[in-house]
């Protein structure tokens, strides 16, 4: 069969026509990857292998520390921020042309798990509390990324919320909550977009692995739903062998492989799974390589990853995050910047005068170019040519962890450019030849995704890392040390931290707590002189378990390398510096917040605080600075004591290469910001559901808050939160009126339901244009058959609004507007000629305009093929 005839036909002709073509061993050879982000080829075939690459926020390509720069765009909560469809289109154009300059056959996101806990250290990567603003925001993702004929791979299924104990935390959840809440924005995008790849979560739901759970994978998403898409598991998330494929989890992830390959045939010899189970998940392998086009490119070369930095991309980057900017305080109007004449202008801030553009973990990338608030407003200001003056003060050190070593003091002894030589041995003490090297740019030697296949047998190896350290200053430096085995710091020559054993720590700074908790010491070190740094580190010697064909197997562990960090001593008082800036300033903007260290995968938060003395930072600048300006970089909610204390606070979340130029469009008024939250901010974490049971006991987590998460919490608990869900203020004021229905009675057949169209007029009551993010909320108006929330959000519209101007914005509602889980039916349902009021409101606590609507009562119970109506 030739080429273009293949081309030519569907996935599932290809797939049926190619799985008689292939022996068992290449069947099985397709369910596990090749290498750290690659699957495997089958050259007889014409099969060629398919690349996949995170994720969240941007395509970092085939290598996660040190690759090919790409561009960072706004996080997952910010894009939710703009609520906004049409900018998740234009979003799409540059991950396609980044996927394809990279490569890309399967992007890894989008992100939709539902951040239960304030504390979520991945929270930012994911859109929003609410499953249906969730759902309908990564259908769009995924159906404009894959009509350039790259796949999307949703993630990660379900409930992956925390981040403490991930890998062994047991999510107990009801049937009920997990329909509603946890898999709904899942079962959204499925059938609204089809995402052709699925990625399951590395936590058990009620007792078993995401991996291996058969109500997950067999029951829901491939029986009730009808997805045929592959399921693969999170990065080293694979736990079983035979309950894995059996229940549909098509490939395990990365390579080279752990659990299948050898074992999966030799558990077929045994017969404790079966060939049919096989060709199902390999069938689905043939249909992804078809989709993406790799099923007929026998002799495809990957070139190498390139950086394109489009000048069409930045506009795009920095309109999306400006959009995604919420204003949530603006007293007397002190935005946007009014800049007059010898102004004095303050920029007070750990993140003021630095480039925070993510949070960490699997989103992290290279960006093309990195943006400083401080610059920016300097550059506004400097255009505004009135004369004001800008001085800057960081007020306090915001790291985490030590910092790591900046390109300015470090130099490669081989190459002379800024940064480290990485050597490597095939044995434990750094003897004989040096069998692989290479140079990276950053004090993270993390041995991870770029070793060749001879380090990756299992076989333990030594490697060293060699950078020649120039100080600025004369003082007391301090140097840390993370290792994920046994690992030492030296300098010149002599150890100064010694990291004896292997560890797998939380506390480690570390991508996937693979390290150690980080160790420091201060030393003397002169301005100028030159210093030989160097690492010496050994592989973890892998830790022995039981295997098991049928039952769960330890999490098995490669990452090795290490972490180095550097700060130079700070003599200064930085908070005393701000303080007195801030007295003799006319306007304060302060940026704080947190960082990649601070709001991380593999770790949670330990509170909702800003880190350190942030909190007394920005009290202590507004007791002498009545106009001050708080603009928080964080990805999550957080308290805020100084709140009564400042004229105006600034939402800017992780916004990715553009972040500063946004932030200025915003502050000096370029921008009107029209961003709305898409998660609740309480007053303190005790108010948050999640606070019931959180991190869990034993690593059992009962998510007692139930159906009720999110803002139906505060509803039902009728809990005045700091900020609401759907909170945003803009420069523009708004009034909305007439609320109206299309119907007053929503009618079912056996076919489904008819729908109803929700309308409202909008009208800008100001002298600025702006846009207003209108959201319809549905809420039973008749007593419902089981506890329902008290409203919840099914439908939103944003308008442009001209001063004067009155616009109609509208939502359409059909059964899933009104439909619960029963779990003692263990179906959709609807109940028949029951009343509910659709609400137009600003956010989720705004009392809004109303209009009612009515369900059709049948004779008898109406079934459809997704949902019953109950005649009583």
């Amino acid at each position: 069969m030739g080429d273009a005839s293949m081309r030519n036909m569907s996935a599932a002709e290809y797939a049926a026509s190619m799985l008689p073509q292939l022996t068992l061993e290449e069947k099985v050879k397709l369910l596990a990857g090749a290498d750290m982000w690659r699957t495997n080829a089958i050259p007889r075939v014409g099969i060629s292998q398919m690349k996949c690459s995170d994720g969240p926020v941007g395509v970092r390509g085939g290598q996660f520390t040190d690759g090919v720069t790409a561009a960072s765009l706004p996080s997952g909560v910010s894009l939710a921020s703009t609520w906004d469809p049409e900018l998740i289109d234009e979003m799409s154009t540059i991950l396609i042309a980044e996927c394809r300059s990279k490569s890309i056959d399967v992007l890894l996101g989008p992100t939709v798990c539902i951040p239960r806990t304030p504390l979520g250290g991945r929270n930012f990567e994911a859109y929003s509390e609410d499953p249906f603003l969730s759902g309908k925001l990564a259908a769009r993702y995924i159906k404009g990324i894959q009509e350039a004929g790259i796949a999307t791979c949703i993630k990660h299924f379900a409930a992956n919320d925390q981040e403490h104990r991930r890998f062994f935390v047991d999510a107990q959840i009801s049937e009920r909550a997990l329909r509603e809440i946890h898999t709904q924005p899942f079962e959204i995008a499925v059938r609204e977009s089809n995402p052709w790849s699925l990625m399951t979560a590395y936590n058990k739901v009620n007792g078993s692995y995401a991996s291996a759970n058969k109500h997950l994978l067999r029951d829901i998403l491939r029986e009730e739903w009808g997805w045929d898409g592959v399921a693969m598991s999170d990065w080293f998330g694979t736990n079983t062998v035979v309950p894995s494929v059996e229940y549909g989890l098509d490939l395990e992830m990365p390579g080279p492989v752990k659990r299948r390959g050898k074992h999966l045939i030799e558990a077929h010899k045994q017969g404790l799974i079966s060939e049919a189970r096989i060709d199902e998940c390999a069938t689905r392998m043939l249909k992804l390589l078809h989709r993406v086009g790799k099923s007929s490119e026998p002799d495809w070369k990957e070139p190498g990853e390139k950086a394109v930095d489009l000048p069409e991309h930045r506009a795009i980057m920095r309109r999306c995050a400006a959009e995604g900017i919420v204003l949530l305080k603006n007293e007397k109007n002190v935005l946007p910047l009014d800049i007059r004449p010898a102004m004095r202008i303050a920029v007070i801030g750990p993140n003021a005068g630095r480039a925070v553009q993510s949070g960490g973990g699997s989103s992290d990338l290279l960006p093309h170019y990195r943006t400083i608030p401080l610059d920016a407003i300097k550059q506004a200001v400097d255009e505004a040519g009135v004369g004001a003056e800008v001085a800057h003060a960081p007020g306090m050190q915001g790291h985490r962890y030590i910092p790591l070593m900046s390109p300015t003091v470090m130099r490669n002894p081989v190459t002379g450019e800024s940064g480290w030589v990485l050597s490597f041995w095939a044995n434990m003490d750094h003897s004989g030849d040096i069998v692989y090297e290479e140079h990276r740019k950053s004090s993270i030697l993390v041995c991870y995704d770029t070793l060749p296949e001879s380090l990756t047998t299992g076989e333990r190896y030594s490697y060293r890392g060699r950078t020649i350290l120039t100080p600025k200053t004369t003082g007391k430096h301090w140097f840390s040390l993370s290792s994920c085995g046994p690992g030492r710091l030296l300098l010149d020559g002599k150890v100064i931290l010694d990291i004896p054993r292997r560890w797998w720590s939380p506390k480690s700074p570390l991508f996937m707590s693979y390290g150690s908790p980080e160790e420091r010491v201060q030393i003397h070190l002169e301005a100028g002189r030159q210093y030989e740094l160097t690492l010496d580190g050994i592989s973890r010697e892998p830790e022995p378990y039981e295997f098991s064909f049928t039952g769960d197997l330890l999490r098995e562990e490669i990452q090795d390398g290490g972490r180095v960090g550097f700060l130079e001593e700070e003599t200064r008082d930085l908070m005393s510096e701000a303080v007195d800036l801030a007295a003799k300033s006319d306007l304060v903007i302060m940026v704080v917040g947190k960082d990649r260290e601070w709001e991380s995968e593999t770790s949670d938060m330990v509170s909702m605080n800003l880190p350190k003395e942030t909190d007394l930072l920005i009290s202590n600048v507004a007791q002498v600075n009545q106009n001050t300006i708080v603009v928080n970089q964080t990805g999550s909610p957080i308290a805020m004591p100084w709140l009564s204390q400042v004229r105006a606070v600034v939402q800017a979340w992780y916004q990715g290469q553009e972040h500063a130029n946004a932030l200025t469009d915003v502050l000096f008024g370029r921008v009107n910001p029209c961003g709305k939250l898409p998660i609740t901010f309480p007053r303190v974490y005790e108010q948050n559901p999640s606070s019931l049971d959180y991190p869990g006991h034993n690593d059992r987590v009962v998510y007692g808050e139930g159906i009720f998460a999110g803002y139906r919490w505060w509803d039902r608990l009728q809990i005045e939160p700091l900020f609401p869900f759907g909170f945003g203020i803009s420069y523009s004021t708004f009034e909305y009126s007439n609320t109206r229905v299309s119907a007053t009675e929503l009618q079912f057949s056996e076919q489904g339901s008819e729908s109803i169209e929700v309308t409202v007029d909008v009208t800008n009551t100001s002298d600025v244009v702006g846009k207003e993010i209108v959201q319809f909320y549905v809420s039973p108006k008749t007593a419902p058959r089981l506890t329902r929330p008290k409203r919840e959000l099914k439908g939103w519209n944003k308008m442009l609004v001209r001063p004067g101007e009155t616009v109609t914005a509208s939502a359409i509602l059909d059964w899933v507007s009104i439909a619960y889980w029963d779990d003692k039916r263990h179906e959709w349902v609807v109940d028949g000629g029951a009343v509910f009021e659709v609400i137009a409101a600003r956010h989720s606590r705004d009392i809004g305009v109303v209009a009612e609507f009515q369900v059709g009562k049948p004779a008898a119970n109406l079934r459809s093929s997704r949902f019953t109506v109950l005649a009583d």
